[in-house]
């Protein structure tokens, strides 16, 4: 109770001097006065605990930036450029001279920064000691090592450095993420509102020191992704593959002259041609909207990479819209790789078994199909994005399993759409 009325005399006191307790301590630890030496004294010895304190309050996350950042002006504080150069010679041009300069400063500059990584590195090195939960950076670098093939032995060295996390965490770590990635392909797919696009990339293991016996590994693989859909809301918009299978060139059972063929007559496409009014003239005295793009192509390239015409940049205005795409955000997720040889027929078919197998959806029917967990897809269709190759095969699929009884068999459910630049290779090819 003495020490709570001391406490309150002096803060009384202190308002009554138009000084704040922050300005106090302040003016104290900057004074030079003989009398004041005790005071100064006092503060000087019990600084971690006051230190202490603070970072027990709410202040702690300015407190930890503080530390931090001091920490690293202390590590960073003598840097030593001499390795770089020093001055450039009197005999030296002035066109010398400013490359050497420029040159001095960017590496003035790495060398700031390797600095400041070490003294990260350092930092986290005494914070995981203090507390081993304090690991952000030892795990990053133990997923890196994880991901680079390092041996086990050197990342227990590394661990017991301070400079990885241990081979069980880096396991479980893995794991772990392993198990949030499913989760979020799984999310993204049983929506029935997402596309697959998927290509094949390459892998070549190759052996220090080939023999007949260990020779040099190459592996064919698949990549995936998962591209949910902008603009669909909901599942029953792409609820429409047996309707499309009763127009389907494919089906054995389409009658002579089906009520609403598909979109594939050559009348058809000549009569978009008649209907468009991107190539026509609308005023004689006018090109056709494709006739200005096509000139402001030609003004852009003589402003930007002629010699003549730059003066002209402000004056070249953007060319006119023709349905413009709405600017979202495009997110994808991406899916596990599949070993997978992706350029034969067989191997589409596994890839799409097992892409629907990664998300979770099947035809009800099928004897893989989980009851409890998987969503029932025989209704619907999936748009998936692909190379012109991908293409042919999944046409040749499509071709030999017509037969098939279930929608998931006959692959019925795939609407494939290729790629702006497959698109255009299609029809230059064309031409």
């Amino acid at each position: 109770m003495q020490a709570t009325n001391s406490i309150s005399n002096i803060l009384y006191a202190l308002h009554a001097n138009q000084l704040s307790v922050a300005g106090f301590v302040q003016g104290l630890l900057n004074s030079k006065e003989p009398h004041h030496h005790i005071g100064r004294e006092s503060l000087l010895r019990n600084a971690g605990n006051i230190c202490s304190l603070f970072y027990h309050q709410e202040s702690h996350e300015s407190v930890s930036k503080w530390a931090i950042g001091t920490a690293t002006k202390i590590m960073c504080r003598e840097m030593d450029f001499g390795e770089f150069g020093g001055e450039a010679m009197d005999g030296e041009s002035g066109g010398n001279t400013k490359m050497k300069t420029k040159k001095h400063v960017h590496a003035a500059e790495r060398n700031a920064a390797l600095i400041s990584i070490k003294a990260v590195v350092c930092i986290s090195i005494m914070l995981q000691n203090s507390n081993e939960r304090c690991n952000y950076l030892q795990g990053i670098l133990g997923f890196f090592y994880h991901s680079t093939s390092v041996p086990e032995k050197v990342i227990e060295t590394l661990a017991h450095a301070g400079l990885s996390i241990s081979i069980s965490s880096i396991h479980n770590a893995v794991q772990s993420v392993s198990h949030q990635a499913s989760a979020r392909i799984r999310r993204a797919v049983r929506s029935l509102q997402s596309a697959f696009a998927y290509d094949n990339f390459d892998i070549d293991f190759k052996t220090e020191q080939p023999t007949l016996e260990h020779r040099s590994n190459f592996i064919s693989a698949t990549s995936a992704t998962v591209i949910p859909l902008f603009g669909v809301n909901s599942a029953d918009q792409l609820r429409c593959s047996q309707w499309m299978w009763e127009r389907n060139p494919r089906n054995p059972a389409l009658p002579l002259n089906p009520p609403h063929p598909l979109f594939i007559e050559l009348k058809s496409m000549m009569q978009l041609h008649k209907d468009d009014t991107y190539n026509q003239q609308s005023n004689p005295t006018r090109p056709s909207p494709r006739q200005e793009a096509f000139a402001w192509h030609v003004r852009e390239i003589l402003v930007h990479h002629g010699q003549h015409f730059r003066h002209f940049e402000k004056e070249l205005c953007e060319p006119a819209p023709v349905d413009r795409i709405p600017l979202h955000k495009t997110e994808q997720v991406p899916c596990r790789a599949m070993n997978i040889k992706q350029s034969t027929t067989d191997g589409n078919v596994e890839v799409m078994e097992n892409l629907l197998h990664q998300g979770g959806i099947g035809d009800k029917n099928s004897n893989d199909f989980d009851q409890s967990h998987d969503i029932d897809m025989s209704e619907h269709v999936l748009l998936v994005h692909g190379d012109l190759l991908t293409k042919e095969r999944l046409d040749t699929v499509g071709d030999s399993r017509r037969i098939e009884t279930t929608p998931k068999n006959r692959l019925q459910y795939v609407v494939f759409l290729p790629g702006l630049f497959h698109y255009k290779m299609a029809c230059a090819d064309a031409l």
